[in-house]
């Protein structure tokens, strides 16, 4: 199994870059802040960026 250092923290700063970008759009509020436990519109935007990165990025 072949563990790629640069592709693990590429892809947290692009989970964080989405959770931020997500949450200035009005498209996700914290639980903090009131929001759901749950957030299915961060789910897909998380999964569909990280499934991005990977078909650039292997």
């Amino acid at each position: 199994m072949h563990f790629d250092l640069a592709h693990a923290l590429i892809t947290g700063v692009l989970i964080f870059a989405v959770m931020i970008g997500m949450h200035k759009a009005g498209l996700y509020v914290p639980h903090k802040d009131g929001g759901p436990r749950w957030s299915w519109p961060l789910f897909f935007g998380i999964g569909a960026a990280v499934f991005i990165l990977n078909l650039i990025w292997p």
